[in-house]
Parts: structure tokens; C-alpha cells; sequence
């Protein structure tokens, strides 16, 4: 039996990338995930909406980083985790079970599945993504990080869905059932850029994410090992260029280039003198993105639980600029730079933090059980709705 392949596609605003993985059985280290391939296609500097773009181009983004990663890996994919980045909201929702004076058991908690509060969650526009069990009450006394084992009479569970538009992702499965490509799961890039770049410690004693994208800015908060919420800003690298370009009247393909240059130097060492004219508007950018991710992360309910650990990534994670204003900003909190920890494979794509939310799917797909499992070639296609529902159903 060959060692099984884990396959991943990153649908972003700056590029589409898949990535190839190998699952290896390490003697002293149990499962581990070897990159094996890896490819992207770039999308235009204009495009903040990936699937605003036609059909046939997105189709052909999609088809370049598949065949450059195919090539790389040797291998054909033939079912695939995807990652989305647009169109997703939250809920908190209280769902109580009576246990009667018995146990409390895993089922307890995953009762939730069956129960019409979930399954109301499933409307004709929108369906769950991800739910998580971010507190639990018993007895409706002191929460508890871990109820199983104790015996109650009522279970009460604060449950985080993050749930998005069901038009959205019919997008995605037409896409990928023109590739003859099966759907393994959809995972939201902030989620998968969570559980790339965070340590174990990290996510069990709270961390905030902050992922700086093309279009926008996610603040994720992780305590317990659980997404407990996040933020959006609507801020991102498309920002500083466009800045750039309307204030010194140059094309925004250029102006895209100039920010490029200017991640690399902050006010300290200006590398290129002909860059000096375009630092005070990037850095005025800067200030502004790093003042209002400051502002949100005290003012969240969540601050006190993961304010001390503080981690950059995504496409903008690279400006030294931006990583000092943060730093500034979050004094009094630990603070790095986001590196992929939990695959293997070459250190400057693990190292790159726009590559997180990409690698964060592959960390996905050994941390959780799917349903169905299969490797034939050509998978049965299903409905996102399948997918999905039954993913929950047999959590």
C-alpha cells in the first residue's frame, strides 16, 4: 500500500497555490507530512475577489498551480482540501443537554450535531464550516476546559460556528468537479493560518493571529485549542500599493512593485534612495494598520485570554515596517513572526509566512478524521451540503 497523499489548494486574492504532501510514519516522531509539491499561479494586482474573476480564469489560475505542483510532486491528486478567505461570518450559539445524573462523554458534546440548533445553521444561503466548543458549564456552574468524565445533571456548551455562503462555495466544487477532483473539506484561511503558524503551547494558552492579506486583515483569537473568534479589517497590501500609486500618479502594477522593495527597509536603512519618495506614504499606511489592530485587540472580549502571545502572518507578515509598528503597538506581548511549524520540507516555504493559510490546510487534514476516507481516483460527487453535513455528523 503506497503512502498516502494530502492535497491542498489556497484560492486567495494574490495567488492560487497548491501544495502536495506525503504522509510518512516516523518511527519516534508517530505521523509527519513531507511537502512534496508545490505550485502557484499570481493573480492580477487589481483583483481583490478571486471569484469575481471570469470563470475561465480563475479555472486556469486553478489549473496552473495544480499541473506546477503535480509536476513537482510526480503525482496526480485526485481529492483536495480548500481554503477560503471571503464571504464567512460567526456565530456563538448556547445549546444545553441534559445528562441526567450520568457521565459526561464525548457524545454529550457532539450531541450538538443532531440538535435543530445546528442543523438551523443550514439555510438556502448559507452553511457551517467550522464549529468549535469554546467554554463548557456544568451544572451552570464555573466553566470547565474539560467536562468528559464528570458526572451532571445538564451540560451547557458555548459553541463558535463559522458558517459562509452556500453560493460561494458551489463556485468551488464546479470548479473542482471540471478537474474530476474531489472535495476532502473547505477550512477558512484564517483557521488553516492558526494552525500553521501557532505553537502547541501557543494555542493552549491563548495567541492572537494577525493575518495581513491582499484584501484585508484577520485578527483570529485561539485559546484551549480553539478558535474562539476573530476580527476584520479592511486593510491590506492592495492598500499600501493603491496609496502609492494615486499619490505619485503611477500605475498600480508598478506602485505594487515599489511596496516589494519597501518590505524589505524601514526608516533606519533606506537601501535604494529612489525608494525615499514613496517611504512616508507606505509608512503612514503602516502606522494606521498597526493602530487599529491594536485598538481591536484590547477592546475584544477575548484580549485577556490570548493578548500575550502575538503572531504576524499572511501575504503583508514580511514588511519590517509593519512588523515594527506592531511590535510598538503590542509592547507588552510576545511577538514574532509566523513560520509553518508542523510540516516538513524546504525552510523557504516553510518560512514564509504568505504561505501559512496554504500550509495550515495540510495541518488540517492529519488533525481531523473526514468522512469517507477514500483514495480512488475519481471520488463520488457530492453536494457541499454532504460534505459537510455529514463531516459534523461524524465528529
Amino acid at each position: 500500500m503506497g503512502q498516502k497523499i494530502i492535497s491542498a489548494i489556497d484560492i486567495r486574492a494574490d495567488k492560487v497555490i497548491c501544495l502536495i504532501a506525503q504522509e510518512l510514519q516516523i518511527l519516534d516522531r508517530g505521523k509527519i507530512l513531507q511537502l512534496i509539491g508545490i505550485g502557484t499561479s499570481k493573480l492580477s494586482v487589481n483583483c481583490l475577489k478571486p471569484f469575481s474573476l471570469e470563470r475561465e480564469e480563475i479555472k486556469s489560475h486553478l489549473d496552473t498551480a495544480i499541473s506546477k505542483a503535480e509536476f513537482d510532486a510526480g503525482v496526480k491528486i485526485s481529492n483536495v482540501y480548500v481554503s477560503i478567505s471571503e464571504n464567512m461570518k460567526s456565530d456563538y450559539i448556547e445549546y444545553e443537554n441534559r445528562i441526567s445524573g450520568e457521565i459526561i462523554t464525548e457524545y454529550d458534546i457532539k450531541s450538538f450535531f443532531e440538535d435543530s440548533k445546528f442543523k438551523d445553521l443550514y439555510t438556502h444561503t448559507n452553511e457551517p464550516l467550522h464549529s468549535f466548543p469554546i467554554s463548557f458549564k456544568v451544572d451552570n456552574k464555573k466553566n470547565l476546559s474539560d467536562p468528559i468524565g464528570i458526572k451532571a445533571e445538564t451540560l451547557n456548551t458555548r459553541w463558535h460556528v463559522i458558517s459562509t455562503s452556500k453560493d460561494y462555495l458551489n463556485k468551488i466544487l464546479d470548479l473542482l468537479n471540471n478537474q474530476e477532483i474531489g472535495l476532502k473539506q473547505i477550512v477558512s484561511s484564517h483557521y488553516a493560518s492558526s494552525l500553521a503558524v501557532l505553537s502547541d503551547e501557543e494555542a493552549d494558552h491563548g495567541a492572537v493571529s494577525i493575518d495581513i492579506q491582499k484584501n484585508k486583515t484577520i485578527i483570529s483569537y485561539t485559546f484551549d485549542n480553539q478558535l474562539i473568534g476573530y476580527d476584520s479589517v479592511k486593510v491590506g497590501t492592495y492598500n499600501f500599493a493603491n496609496d502609492i500609486s494615486k499619490v505619485k500618479s503611477i500605475s498600480l502594477e508598478e506602485a505594487e512593485l515599489v511596496r516589494k522593495q519597501i518590505d524589505k527597509m524601514n526608516s533606519q536603512r533606506i537601501y535604494e534612495k529612489k525608494l525615499e519618495k514613496y517611504y512616508e506614504i507606505y509608512s503612514s499606511r503602516a502606522e494606521e494598520l498597526s493602530n487599529i489592530i491594536k485598538n481591536i485587540i484590547h477592546k475584544s472580549k477575548f484580549s485577556s485570554l490570548v493578548s500575550n502571545n502575538i503572531v504576524l502572518t499572511g501575504y503583508g507578515a514580511k514588511s519590517l515596517t509593519v512588523q515594527k509598528f506592531i511590535k510598538h503597538q503590542m509592547s507588552g506581548s510576545n511577538f514574532r513572526l509566523g513560520s509553518t511549524k508542523k510540516i516538513n520540507g524546504s525552510k523557504t516555504y516553510l518560512d514564509n509566512p504568505s504561505l501559512a493559510s496554504a500550509f495550515g490546510l495540510l495541518t488540517y487534514a492529519t488533525n481531523h478524521n473526514m468522512e469517507g476516507e477514500k483514495d480512488e481516483v475519481k471520488l463520488e460527487k457530492k453536494s457541499i451540503f454532504s460534505v459537510i453535513y455529514n463531516f459534523f455528523r461524524n465528529l
